[in-house]
């Protein structure tokens, strides 16, 4: 589901400022921290789910079976919801690793989609010509204030990541439209190519 244009400016984060540096001086304080608390939402939930899954072999009650089906279908879920968050934040961190950040202002926000998924531009003289598809391992709301610039690392046609100042948001982006953008990567030289490549923004990445 798609937000409508008017009410996408209500929909911003409201996440404190961020515990590392949020000025491009810091993108390992920003991973630790994105590691950090993936791993801890995953550690208070995954345990309950999981006994009430393995409960039923301790105790062969057969009316708590439908508690099982729970506790698997919960276990499942949020190994499934670990797994693609830490590869998540994964991406950025290699974008990060390979690219240096640099400030890009302002930020078209276009529209965002339920599935914590925000479409939107790099504008002002250097701007971007096609729309790109922006993820948040943790968040799935506008960040504040992120339309007057972030600290972006990577190469529009191929994607990239970037991190919001104040709030330190990190989320992970690639061109909404893989195939539209095909005539800019053509133009792209050798040395931009391989950049990508090392960078893991070659080709596109599935972004749910």
């Amino acid at each position: 589901m798609t937000v409508p244009e008017g009410s996408k400016n209500s929909l911003e984060s409201d996440t404190p400022p961020a515990p590392y540096a949020t000025d491009g001086t810091d993108f390992r304080g920003a991973v630790r921290y994105y590691h950090g608390v993936v791993l801890k939402k995953f550690l208070k939930v995954f345990p309950v789910f999981l006994i009430l899954w393995v409960q039923i072999f301790v105790t062969q009650i057969g009316y708590l079976l439908p508690v099982a089906i729970v506790g698997m279908l919960g276990t499942v879920f949020t190994l499934f919801l670990l797994v693609e968050r830490l590869t998540l934040i994964r991406k950025c961190s290699k974008v990060f690793r390979t690219y240096p950040l640099e400030f890009r202002t302002p930020v078209e926000k276009y529209s965002m989609e339920s599935t914590h998924t925000l479409f939107l531009r790099f504008g002002g003289q250097g701007g971007t010509p096609f729309t790109l598809r922006a993820k948040d391992a943790l968040r799935g709301r506008w960040p504040v204030g992120i339309t007057d610039g972030v600290w972006f690392a990577g190469d529009e046609p191929f994607g990239g990541a970037f991190i919001v100042p104040g709030g330190g948001e990190m989320l992970f982006l690639q061109p909404k439209d893989w195939n539209e953008a095909e005539k800019y990567r053509k133009d792209a030289g050798p040395e931009r190519v391989e950049k990508a490549r090392r960078a893991g923004i070659r080709r596109p990445a599935r972004l749910r």
